[in-house]
């Protein structure tokens, strides 16, 4: 059976804070499958395109994952490397005078360098992060905001959520535990004691016990695990350009 694979991450909402506590995220795991008690859970991967570089095109995304163990001062190195290539991309022809209006397409210095402005304020950095590497996110994206007194550098911040998967395993030490478990407490609900013990079970700990063997046997007895499941996880996207 071919395993699914997970969708592209749902529009993000803009949210006025960057700090991590004041960042809100829609709940959407309420209708999730739910496993027994003996079934391993084995996460995957979040699928990530290539890695964008310092020469990666105007028209192309530049887009940096952020995981708990990735330092924050070398992400805030690589947006710089980003921004300051796409600056000199932008720029290069501004301070050209060879040729004229002619060689700048009939464009006056003060049209060139509206044009270059626009240009510089499209090529952004996203800086994505996903559930406890959101803070290192907004860490990098609050470095960023203070830079030079706040001058240089211009971030928003977004929140949304992307669905991953993650593969089902049956965890065949634990279902035995859970089928022995089970055993157990039927005849215990049969004596009405308590083995190990000997201890006279009250007739509240019988029905307590008698729920428990019937929630057990159920979830031994349901039709195969499934291969895997979706979850949605939480994201953020810190969006870093020039002022």
């Amino acid at each position: 059976m071919p395993k699914p694979t997970p969708p592209p991450p749902t529009a993000p909402a803009t949210k006025p804070h960057s700090h991590p506590e004041s960042l809100t995220f829609t709940k959407k795991n309420q209708n999730m499958t739910k496993l027994p008690k003996y079934a391993r859970i084995t996460k995957r991967p979040i699928p990530h395109p290539a890695p964008s570089t310092p020469y990666t095109g105007a028209d192309i995304p530049k887009t940096i994952y952020v995981s708990t163990t990735t330092p924050k001062m070398s992400v805030v190195t690589r947006v710089r490397k980003l921004l300051r290539q796409a600056e000199r991309r932008a720029t290069a022809g501004l301070h050209s005078t060879k040729g004229g209006r002619q060689h700048h397409g009939g464009r006056t210095q003060a049209e060139r360098v509206a044009q270059v402005q626009e240009a510089l304020r499209r090529e952004e950095v996203h800086v994505k992060a996903t559930g406890r590497a959101i803070a290192k996110a907004v860490a990098v994206g609050e470095y960023l905001r203070d830079a030079a007194g706040g001058g240089e550098f211009r971030v928003t911040v977004t929140t949304g959520s992307v669905l991953v998967v993650d593969d089902v395993e049956v965890d065949e030490a634990a279902k035995k535990r859970v089928v022995e478990g089970a055993e157990r407490m039927r005849r215990e609900v049969e004596s009405g004691v308590e083995e190990g013990s000997g201890r006279v079970l009250s007739k509240a700990a019988i029905k307590k016990r008698r729920r428990a063997v019937r929630g057990l046997e159920s979830a031994v007895k349901e039709e195969e695990l499934p291969e895997s499941r979706t979850r949605w996880v939480n994201m953020v996207d810190v969006v870093v350009g020039l002022k």
